[in-house]
């Protein structure tokens, strides 16, 4: 399966990405990644209310249970949708892609993870959790959910010891990824500060800047399930890193009561249009 698309800004050797090429700004996932959808709360007592908004219990993780998305890559993608005679917009993602593939993606207690004490204790309402960042399960993304939202707390190689260079990367303050609870015409903005990190073994530090914007809803149709009342919420990311010029990037995500993450697309590397509408990877709920 083709990995994620990656982000942030410095000249690393990217053997895992590129088939062997050391190449400039092949570099740290400074996006929101792999964010557990069904297994947030699907099957274990969330009722989505249609209320409009995405509520702090509405997306509470539930570790251990597996999520499936089908992944489809290169092809183009709609995010204008349509407007029905009722006023409601639609967008229609219920398409089926010959080379689609499954990927399945759990989140698990950060507690059991070697690199648990890095990130040290969250408050005491809040589940800090692990999940997969890439597809091939190399590396993980830490987060903390807590009323107030979801935040990314870092980066960390799934292994203690890979053969590729152990991966670290500790934001100084946590990175609210997802604002609860959440509504059309909310926006925010984050900082993460990385130093003293690792990146495949190599020293990194660098400065990323998040803008989200939730900035439309509506019905979310998707092979196997049709959702109303879905948010849009565009993500835009600036890196900045001790070496290198700075490197932006944009994704598209969808989010549902009880379901989290339903559908996300994301652009090639160095397009930087929200309006993009060809997609290096889409990804949609599945069952």
């Amino acid at each position: 399966m083709q990995k994620p698309n990656l982000t942030a800004a410095t000249v690393v050797c990217a053997a895992l990405l590129t088939g062997g090429a050391c190449v400039d700004n092949a570099t740290y996932p400074a996006e929101q990644t792999y964010l557990p959808s069904t297994h947030w709360n699907a099957g274990l007592g969330c009722v989505p209310n249609l209320d409009g908004r995405l509520d702090a219990h509405e997306v509470k993780p539930a570790l251990g249970v597996v999520a499936r998305y089908r992944v489809a890559s290169n092809r183009s993608v709609d995010q204008a949708g349509t407007v029905a005679a009722s006023g409601v917009r639609v967008w229609d993602w219920g398409w089926s892609a010959a080379a689609e593939q499954t990927l399945q993606v759990a989140a698990v207690p950060l507690d059991a993870q070697w690199y648990a004490a890095h990130f040290g204790p969250g408050a005491t309402a809040a589940v800090l959790f692990a999940v997969p960042f890439d597809a091939d399960g190399t590396l993980d993304a830490v987060y903390r959910h807590d009323a107030a939202g979801v935040w990314l707390l870092g980066m960390a190689s799934r292994d203690v010891a890979p053969a590729a260079g152990q991966t670290l990367l500790v934001y100084a303050d946590a990175v609210q990824v997802l604002k609860l609870p959440l509504q059309v015409k909310d926006s925010w903005t984050a900082k993460g500060v990385l130093s003293k990190a690792k990146l495949y073994g190599l020293p990194y530090a660098a400065t990323d800047v998040y803008t989200f914007a939730a900035d439309a809803a509506g019905v979310m149709q998707l092979p196997d399930i049709s959702v109303d009342q879905a948010i849009r919420v565009r993500t835009k990311v600036q890196t900045t890193a001790i070496a290198g010029k700075p490197i932006e990037r944009v994704q598209t995500q969808f989010f549902f009561e009880c379901l989290g993450e339903v559908a996300r697309a994301v652009p090639e590397a160095k397009q930087t249009d929200p309006d993009f509408s060809l997609a290096a990877e889409i990804r949609r709920l599945a069952l």
